[in-house]
C-alpha cells in the first residue's frame, strides 16, 4: 500500500479534480460494469456514497473548515494506491482500509470523504477543521501514514510496497559527504590564509608606527670610517627593582 499526502486551501478544488478525467484521462470508475471518466465516492462519514460529483461533500468540508479562518491549509488529502501485482480490492475492503486509516491518523470525527478511482486506488480528503471547530494538526502526517499503510497491508494480506522516505530527510550518498567535506576543508583553507595575510598587513603597520629601538653596538656605521660608532653605555639606577634599565 503506497500511500501519498498533499495539503490544500480550497474543498472545490480538490474535489472537481478528483471528480474530472485527471491529467492523462486516467480518472475513472465503473458502475454496472460500465466505465465512465471521473470518481466516485465509496465511503466517508458524510453520507455521499454513490456520488459522482464532488460539489455536495465539498460543500461539508467547506463548511466545516469556515469555523476556522485562522487555519490556512485545512484540507489534508491521502491517496492510497495497491502494490503492483496486488489484488483488486473491492468497495468495502477499501472502506475497511480507510475506516483504519482514520481511526490511526486521528481524524475519524472530522468530515471526509473517500473517492475511487479504477481498481487500484482511493482518494481520502479530510478537512482539519471539525463541525465544532476543533482542529487537527496532523503532526507527523506522513510517518503516521507510513505506518498506517503497513497495518494495512497485513490487515488485508497485501504485498509490502518499500516504504518512502519523508521529504528533506533523504540521506546524502558517501559521494555527496565527501564532496561537503572537501568543500568545508577548502573554505576553512581560504579563511586562514586570509586571516593570515591580514595579521601580516597590520604588522606591516605596527612596524612602521612603532620602530623597534636601535640596540647597543647595532647603530648606522660612520660614512667614513665604515665603522660602528662607539656605544654609549647604559648605566643601572641604583633602585630595589631589578631587571629595568633605562
Amino acid at each position: 500500500m503506497i500511500a501519498k499526502i498533499t495539503r490544500g486551501a480550497r474543498a472545490g478544488d480538490i474535489a472537481a479534480y478528483l471528480h474530472g478525467p485527471g491529467k492523462a484521462n486516467e480518472h475513472t470508475y465503473t458502475i454496472g460494469n460500465v466505465r465512465r471518466s471521473g470518481g466516485v465516492v465509496i465511503g466517508g462519514n458524510l453520507g455521499r456514497e454513490g456520488h459522482t460529483d464532488g460539489a455536495s461533500w465539498a460543500a461539508d468540508l467547506r463548511e466545516a473548515a469556515g469555523t476556522r479562518p485562522d487555519i490556512s491549509k485545512p484540507i489534508w488529502q491521502v491517496s492510497l494506491r495497491a502494490a503492483p501485482g496486488d489484488r483488486r480490492l473491492s468497495d468495502e475492503q477499501w472502506r475497511d482500509a480507510a475506516t483504519i486509516m482514520a481511526e490511526r491518523m486521528g481524524y475519524e470525527e472530522h468530515p471526509w470523504a473517500m473517492v475511487r478511482h479504477g481498481d487500484d486506488h482511493v482518494h481520502i480528503v479530510v478537512s482539519r477543521v471539525s463541525d465544532t471547530g476543533q482542529v487537527w494538526h496532523a503532526r507527523q502526517d506522513f510517518r503516521a501514514a507510513q505506518s498506517a499503510a503497513t497495518a494495512l497491508e497485513k490487515h488485508l494480506g497485501l504485498v509490502q510496497a518499500p516504504r518512502q522516505k519523508a521529504p528533506g530527510r533523504i540521506r546524502s550518498s558517501q559521494k555527496t559527504i565527501t564532496e561537503n567535506q572537501q568543500h568545508a576543508a577548502a573554505q576553512l583553507s581560504e579563511r586562514r590564509a586570509a586571516d593570515r595575510a591580514e595579521f601580516l598587513e597590520l604588522k606591516k603597520f605596527a612596524d612602521m608606527s612603532f620602530p623597534t629601538p636601535p640596540q647597543p653596538g647595532r647603530g648606522p656605521k660612520n660614512p667614513r670610517t665604515r665603522q660602528p660608532p662607539e656605544a654609549t653605555p647604559w648605566i643601572r639606577e641604583q633602585r630595589p627593582e631589578r631587571g629595568f634599565e633605562r
